[in-house]
């Protein structure tokens, strides 16, 4: 499910993307651009930014518009923003990473540049608090997700290596009756109790054998 955080302020007022980066990392966040701009607004058209939060890396989608332009699809909120004339769009999918980036980039331009937060999905203005909570909100799901990751690729390792030790053991133990069924079948040769068809026919099966499993071990080497 998409989402869309419009972020409404004066253009004399953006940020420099250092005072934005100082600022959330005074609020709490290990968080930071990897875009190279100076100020907020000045990406040359490019409509996402590269970002890391908490050593994670993400994009997200940023759009930039004249207020007006904006302001005419919310007619209600019009009072609201009366004082604004430029608008910072958002975008996200699913991704709760996303999610928390954009709540903080828009908790900084809240504190340094007074934006009123619209989530536009639903015509719902956002404080400052409501965007901290969903900041923790996303972080715990991101968390618990990756968690969630990691003990599945935990346990399908694990699950892998029980199905390798069991098919060494079971090769082991195949070699092992091979082995001595050739043994065998040669001493009762030798006693001519036994024609010589039996052990060649086990010689066979074991060449057969040792060549197949050399073919695999090259295969995945």
């Amino acid at each position: 499910m998409s989402m869309t955080l419009i972020n409404f302020v004066q253009k004399s007022k953006l940020p420099t993307k250092t005072e934005l980066e100082d600022k959330i990392k005074e609020i709490g966040y290990d968080f930071k651009f990897l875009n190279d701009f100076e100020k907020f607004d000045d990406f040359n058209q490019i409509d996402s930014i590269d970002c890391v939060l908490n050593g994670n890396q993400t994009f997200v989608e940023i759009y930039f518009n004249p207020a007006t332009e904006i302001i005419s699809d919310f007619p209600n909120l019009k009072k609201d923003l009366s004082d604004k004339d430029f608008g910072i769009s958002f975008t996200s999918g699913s991704d709760e990473l996303v999610s928390a980036c954009i709540s903080i980039i828009s908790v900084g331009l809240i504190d340094l540049s007074e934006s009123v937060v619209l989530y536009a999905d639903e015509e719902k203005l956002y404080s400052r608090k409501m965007l901290i909570q969903d900041i923790s909100n996303s972080l715990e799901y991101n968390t618990e997700e990756t968690n969630r990751i990691i003990k599945k690729h935990i346990a399908e390792n694990l699950k892998c290596k029980q199905t390798w030790k069991k098919e060494k053991r079971n090769k082991k133990l195949t070699d092992i009756v091979l082995w001595s069924l050739l043994i065998i079948g040669m001493v009762l040769m030798n006693k001519k109790i036994i024609s010589w068809h039996i052990p060649c026919f086990l010689l066979i099966l074991v060449l057969i054998k040792s060549i197949i499993e050399n073919n695999k071990e090259r295969k995945y080497r």
